[in-house]
């Protein structure tokens, strides 16, 4: 009877650890979607080495664009902290950002991080 329990009992353990380890992870499309919107518009980053602005564009179907030019990327992950894109040349493209929105850019083909402009402080460049 000792026996049985203990099979039953080892048995159940690797049940509920299989269940852990094995348990995938369900997204909701909706807030995917709402993650995508979160992240859509247009960003302005300062380049400081080449003193310019530049403009990023993301549109709410994760279509890139720099200064205009379509950039061919692959949507690696999207958080609600950082969307992590993949370009055609194997090279990440980090957008991280705040509760309100993106904050800073890191291109690792440069190796380099950009602030993300606010809106407000763009303004004041342009004047």
């Amino acid at each position: 009877m000792k026996r049985r329990g203990a099979i039953l009992f080892g048995l159940s353990l690797l049940a509920g650890l299989s269940s852990t380890f094995f348990r995938k992870q369900h997204t909701s499309k909706t807030a995917t979607g709402d993650l995508a919107v979160f992240y859509a518009g247009t960003w302005t980053y300062r380049d400081e080495e080449h003193h310019r602005d530049h403009k990023l564009e993301i549109d709410p179907n994760m279509i890139i664009r720099i200064d205009g030019r379509g950039m061919p990327a692959t949507v690696e992950s999207i958080s609600p902290s950082e969307l992590v894109l993949l370009d055609k040349y194997g090279f990440h493209l980090e957008v991280k950002a705040n509760e309100q929105r993106p904050v800073s850019l890191f291109d690792e083909a440069d190796n380099r991080n950009y602030v993300i402009l606010s809106p407000s402080a763009v303004d004041q460049a342009a004047d």
